[in-house]
C-alpha cells in the first residue's frame, strides 16, 4: 500500500497481477531482459561505428578519392553474413532463423527459460 490510505500503489498491483507467472517467468525473464538490455546498447554502439564509417567513406567516395561498388559491399558484408536461408534476400524469414538460433543457445540448460524472449523483448524496448 502507499501512504495514501487504502489506496495500492502500481508496483503492488503488477505484483499482484503476475503472482501466477512469477516464478515461471522470473529466471528467464530476469537473464532475458538483461540480454536484451545489452542487445540495445551494443546495438547503438554498432549502428553508431557503421553509420560514421559509411559516412566516411561516402564523402570520400562523392569527393572523388575512392571509388566504392556499393552492391559488392552489400552482398559481400549484409546478405553474406545475415541471409541465413542462403536465399539471396534478407527478410523476416532470416530473422526469425537468426532468432531461432540465438534463443536456443541463451536458454540450453537454463532452468525455467520459458520467459527469455518476453523478457528479452521488454529489455531490448526498454533497457
Amino acid at each position: 500500500m502507499s501512504g495514501n490510505g487504502d489506496m495500492p500503489d502500481a508496483v503492488n498491483q503488477f505484483l499482484e497481477r503476475s503472482k501466477v507467472a512469477g516464478p515461471a517467468v522470473g529466471f528467464g525473464g530476469m537473464l532475458g531482459y538483461c540480454s536484451g538490455m545489452a542487445f540495445r546498447k551494443v546495438g547503438k554502439v554498432a549502428g553508431v561505428a557503421i553509420g560514421l564509417t559509411f559516412m566516411g567513406v561516402q564523402t570520400a567516395a562523392s569527393s572523388g578519392y575512392i571509388t566504392v561498388n556499393w552492391d559488392k559491399v552489400k552482398e559481400d558484408t549484409f546478405v553474406k553474413t545475415l541471409d541465413a536461408n542462403k536465399d539471396g534476400i534478407v527478410n523476416m524469414d532470416d530473422a526469425q532463423m537468426h532468432w531461432k538460433k540465438y534463443s536456443d543457445i541463451m536458454t540450453d540448460r537454463v532452468p525455467n527459460a520459458g520467459g527469455f524472449a518476453a523478457g528479452f523483448m521488454l529489455g531490448a524496448r526498454r533497457g
